[in-house]
């Protein structure tokens, strides 16, 4: 017919947390806008309401280990919906965590392609069958690209008045410790996918209190860091960690000392890594190997060194420190030869083996051979849709004209104030979610790089 042209393809990119992940698909999306394609960025709970809303021709999962996902890749199989899984963890040293990341225990689903983070991932997919009917590849990390240009353009900000002191971000990753102190079902519900089927999560109440325990031990480090009073110290809890204990730890500060001292689990941890002058984790935490990468001296806290949370070849490559008393001491003597160049061979190496070697291209090569499957996909076969995918596409477009997410609860303000532990889980899932406004400004964060790059 004469003026009309086919539309070009359309691809829903699922957003976990906002603050990990909502930057890494706006990037995907740049890229596959570039080469042609839509894009539509959505909160993880709209995945069947995308379906009536968009009809994709693929959408980005970040797992499909959960039964009913199982089942949903499926019938997006038989809707002609192209399936892809890019992790949001994927580095993964535990041989069981892995095993079961690979879909050990959930071999039914319909995965089209799987972006790993590293070879080992790719094996592991293999040996669990999944070689056959899907498209393994290794990308790296895409929120790495983020600590080369033009992206690390977005969080290296000019600071309106620097302290002479050095900046010593601190990250802590105790997620399991807020279990100790919930009701005990909270912890039976969270680990119930896990305890039978990852040896090392079998005993989960073991895992609770090593974290427990490691998190009282690290106020001692914490307390003799900030009472020195030679840094300004920058506390950034993990994004899943409950942060109000260290916020009573610091109101018990005197206020000298919490003018040195800032809690921020808002910020976006690359920005919070380039703007540091040395790094701090507590045990295995992937974000010393975000710093080796943006050329930050490390310093890994040591605790009961339960296998699950302490692994030996990370460890190696950086500096240890299990004794309060010498934390101060160590700071500064790495402050002083910032290099680590011990390390830095090791580390290089370890990073092309679990990361793919960082070279701020991984968001690029995911899109690229996204935009490759679609120009071969077939139309889908939506006469197969039903009326309870367009009642949800209709409520995902209306939420998103209010500028709200799809899981948006109007009473949830009045439920958090009556029954505060109850609705943990729920306020939780409402922080991490995107809503419209995020998904703009992630786009005009990227935009602004790239126009910056272009006026040097």
């Amino acid at each position: 017919m004469k003026g009309y042209s086919m539309p070009s393809p359309n691809v829903v990119l699922l957003v976990d947390n906002k603050k990990r992940d909502l930057l890494v698909a706006a990037l995907i999306a740049h890229h596959l806008e570039e080469m042609g394609v839509r894009c539509h960025l959505e909160p993880l709970h709209a995945y069947r309401a995308v379906l009536g809303a968009y009809k994709p021709d693929l959408i980005v999962f970040n797992h499909l280990t959960a039964s009913h996902l199982v089942a949903y890749s499926r019938r997006l199989a038989q809707l002609g919906v192209l399936t892809a899984v890019l992790p949001n963890e994927g580095i993964l040293y535990n041989r069981d965590v892995l095993r079961y990341n690979a879909g050990k225990h959930h071999r039914g689903a319909h995965i089209d392609y799987f972006f790993c983070w590293n070879r080992a991932h790719k094996e592991a997919l293999s040996e669990t069958g999944f070689a056959s009917k899907t498209h393994i590849e290794v990308v790296g990390v895409p929120r790495f690209d983020f600590y080369f240009a033009p992206w690390s353009r977005i969080f290296q900000e000019v600071p309106a008045q620097r302290s002479s002191r050095p900046n010593v971000l601190v990250c802590t990753n105790f997620v399991f410790a807020r279990f100790h102190d919930l009701p005990p079902s909270r912890a039976d519900r969270f680990f119930a996918p896990w305890k039978d089927r990852i040896p090392a999560y079998g005993n989960y109440w073991e895992l609770i209190e090593s974290r427990y325990r490691a998190r009282k031990r690290f106020f001692a480090f914490l307390e003799a860091i900030v009472h020195a009073g030679r840094f300004t110290v920058t506390l950034r809890p993990h994004p899943s960690e409950d942060a109000s204990v260290y916020r009573e730890w610091y109101q018990q500060l005197s206020p000298a000392l919490q003018q040195g001292v800032t809690i921020d689990q808002e910020s976006n941890i690359t920005r919070l890594i380039l703007a540091c002058d040395l790094e701090i984790s507590c045990e295995t935490c992937t974000t010393a190997l975000e710093s080796w990468i943006a050329h930050k001296p490390t310093i890994e806290l040591v605790f009961d060194r339960h296998p699950v949370f302490f692994h030996p070849e990370v460890a190696a490559l950086n500096v240890l420190c299990d004794d309060p008393a010498e934390i101060v001491s160590l700071i500064e003597s790495q402050l002083a030869a910032p290099e680590q160049k011990t390390f830095a061979e090791a580390r290089q190496r370890h990073l092309a083996t679990w990361c793919n070697g960082p070279d701020g291209r991984s968001a690029w090569r995911i899109a690229r051979t996204i935009a490759q499957a679609l120009q071969k996909k077939r139309d889908g076969e939506w006469r197969g849709l039903q009326w309870s995918d367009y009642r949800r596409g209709l409520k995902l477009k209306g939420l998103r004209s209010l500028g709200l997410p799809y899981n948006y609860d109007p009473l949830l303000f009045l439920k958090k104030r009556l029954f505060p532990r109850k609705y943990a889980s729920r306020v939780f899932v409402d922080e991490k979610t995107i809503r419209p406004r995020d998904v703009v400004q992630a786009r005009a964060l990227l935009q602004q790089s790239i126009n910056e790059e272009g006026k040097e």
